[in-house]
């Protein structure tokens, strides 16, 4: 068996898990999909995950041309799907898969948030006014990206007014358990609390971008390249009911500081603090936990550019697996999908990882894999429900190859972003 056979018999293997261990995700779990159907549920959750940017009954005939069912039947079984039914099944996806691509034995995880725009209904909680007063519905998908091994680890989705990306990440980091792992993030989840949820947490250390005034002892250290640890006394409304009447703190010179936010007991603070320079007049800051002798200041910076994969793969999973062509306008329907996406996203990644492009020396340059075909042809071996043998999906994907020309830079084209409406699907 190839390992694209793999994947697929290992995704159907959980689909076939899920249709029985998760059927209290369903609507109605003591009627939904307890009749012989023409769309059982187990085919409904590979049409939604297989799904590209065409209508709905295009979506049917490409999967299966035997299947005699309209899209008003598909609608009125996927809405007695619930979404958190895939995201089950996407977590459980990724804990079946062996991503075993580490960083000195290190897990790299990248935090980052985007927004998904959808079809506008001003009465939704998802409803976002601008100053114009025109305003647009959004949801905003908080990801924990695996930056080796190209793959999401996990997701939480918010309506955009009300999404708070350094609550989601705490989320994430309760909800999972971690094997030798180092979070990076940029400069919007600074925070002490998630900090401390993250100390507190086994086999996870952090890797945070912040501003250089984040803190006062951080905007008190000289700008130039350093690396040094900050420590100080932080306490709460928690801390303070516990404090001891007339006790002595650590440092009586040094007033500890009050954050009513704080979730923990009073306690001393120790933050290793690394700064290097980008340009002439300009310095980035660091917050980490892990060791300056395993991980010197030149490691530091490496470790924070790899979280740049986080910000390729949404572009990867909006244009290429084609996050923004939802099927619906209900927002639990769209919820299905983004979770859909993801999971389709991750069963593409790991057959073109295994992908062996063949390097001919009397060429010009190196080559990569073309991503929009490559998702094209994996796409499709997961349709394949045929005779044997299947196709060969990996054999497909180095026909399709592009060239790397290192050193190309683009100006990055900032725009508002609109919803695709179902008129102007792709032909």
């Amino acid at each position: 068996m190839s390992y694209a056979s793999y994947q697929k018999a290992l995704l159907n293997d959980v689909l076939d898990d899920a249709c029985y261990q998760y059927r209290d995700l369903l609507s109605d779990p003591d009627r939904d999909f307890t009749r012989d159907r023409k769309l059982p549920l187990k085919t409904m959750l590979q049409i939604i995950i297989s799904m590209q940017g065409g209508s709905i009954n295009r979506e049917l005939f490409d999967y299966d041309k035997s299947i005699d069912a309209s899209s008003s039947a598909f609608v009125q079984q996927r809405e007695k799907i619930k979404p958190e039914m895939f995201k089950q099944i996407f977590r459980l996806y990724n804990r079946m898969c062996d991503d075993d691509r580490r960083y000195k034995g290190y897990r790299l995880l990248a935090v980052d948030g985007s927004a998904v725009c959808i079809a506008k209904n001003p009465d939704s909680e998802t409803y976002f006014e601008n100053g114009d007063n025109e305003g647009y519905n959004q949801f905003h998908m908080n990801a924990m990206y695996d930056v080796l091994n190209k793959t999401y680890y996990d997701c939480i989705i918010q309506p955009r007014p009300k999404s708070n990306e350094i609550e989601a990440c705490r989320q994430m980091v309760l909800s999972n358990s971690f094997d030798k792992a180092i979070l990076l993030a940029d400069r919007n989840y600074g925070s002490l609390n998630l900090f401390e949820t993250i100390c507190r947490t086994d086999n996870l250390d952090f890797l945070f971008r912040i501003k250089n005034d984040w803190l006062r002892e951080v905007n008190a250290l000289p700008m130039k390249e350093l690396d040094t640890v900050i420590s100080f006394d932080v306490y709460g409304p928690k801390g303070r009911k516990r404090l001891p009447k007339g006790s002595r703190r650590r440092n009586k010179h040094q007033k500890p500081k009050y954050l009513a936010t704080w979730r923990f007991e009073e306690r001393r603070v120790h933050l290793r603090v690394v700064r290097f320079k980008i340009t002439n007049s300009t310095y980035e800051t660091i917050i980490t936990s892990l060791n300056r002798f395993e991980f010197p200041l030149k490691k530091i910076k490496e470790l924070y550019h790899m979280r740049w994969g986080i910000e390729t793969s949404f572009r990867e999973l909006k244009y290429a697996i084609g996050l923004v062509n939802f099927h619906a306008k209900k927002e639990s329907l769209i919820q299905q999908e983004i979770y859909a996406r993801m999971i389709l996203y991750n069963f593409c990644e790991r057959i073109i990882a295994r992908t062996v492009i063949n390097h001919d020396n009397n060429r010009k340059w190196t080559y990569q894999v073309n991503y929009t075909m490559a998702i094209h042809v994996c796409r499709d071996f997961l349709q394949y429900h045929g005779g044997d043998p299947p196709p060969d999906p990996e054999k497909y994907i180095t026909r399709y190859i592009l060239p790397v020309r290192p050193d190309r830079s683009d100006e990055r084209k900032k725009k508002p972003k609109a919803v695709i409406y179902f008129l102007y699907r792709v032909a």
